[in-house]
């Protein structure tokens, strides 16, 4: 039986990072992706609309993405979801953020791990696939809902542009794989939904980015 999925998609935080909301409609469960530096938006929005939020899925750990996660999670219930090579970046955030002029608290709370392939199960009709795309950082995910035909893809692809790859754990020829193999692999009408800026669709960004075409 498919689930009567629904999702929004909210900016947020001091650098407009983009949160995502992806619930049941009938049952009101739900995981949010990428809780940014500012949750009480994604709180707000999570109590107006009755959602029950089982996971806490992190695309990466850049502070912008990730500096909301711990007090997230434990407003409602659960522990950041992130994968393996991102957790020195996760528990070294503060000194991150410090290289914008931005305060992050330090994580209290351990990650889970997620690695490439996984499907997270939410509840019957409700599943992720994990796609792990280095390249922006080295344990960077993409997160896949097939019944939406949406990929949640954190700084590995934008609209036009890709990540930068100049920060610590960047590397472009490796960004430039993952986008090649992993995303540009996903049918071509899969929306994507960036970690900053407008959406697109893989279709767009195979003929149309000046970065990586396919």
């Amino acid at each position: 039986m498919s689930a009567q999925l629904r999702r929004e998609s909210i900016p947020s935080g001091a650098l407009g990072c983009v949160g995502t909301f992806v619930w049941n409609e009938e049952t009101r469960t739900a995981v949010l992706i990428d809780p940014t530096d500012d949750p009480s938006t994604f709180l707000d929005f999570a109590q107006k609309n009755d959602l029950a939020v089982k996971r806490v899925l992190l695309t990466h750990a850049h502070f912008d993405h990730a500096a909301g996660a711990c007090d997230a999670a434990r407003a409602f219930g659960t522990v950041p979801v992130l994968h393996r090579d991102d957790w020195k970046l996760f528990h070294d955030m503060p000194k991150w953020g410090l290289r914008f002029g931005l305060q992050a608290k330090a994580p209290d709370l351990a990650p889970v791990p997620v690695e490439d392939g996984d499907v997270l199960e939410i509840e019957e009709g409700f599943s992720i696939r994990v796609l792990h795309t280095p390249g922006h950082t080295q344990g960077q995910v993409a997160y896949v809902f097939e019944a939406l035909n949406l990929a949640v893809v954190g700084d590995t692809l934008f609209a036009g542009s890709v990540g930068r790859t100049d920060l610590p754990g960047g590397d472009f020829p490796q960004l430039e794989r993952s986008i090649r193999t992993k995303l540009y692999a996903l049918p071509e009408a899969t929306v994507v939904v960036p970690g900053h800026g407008p959406e697109t669709t893989i279709g767009q960004e195979k003929t149309g980015n000046a970065y990586v075409k396919a």
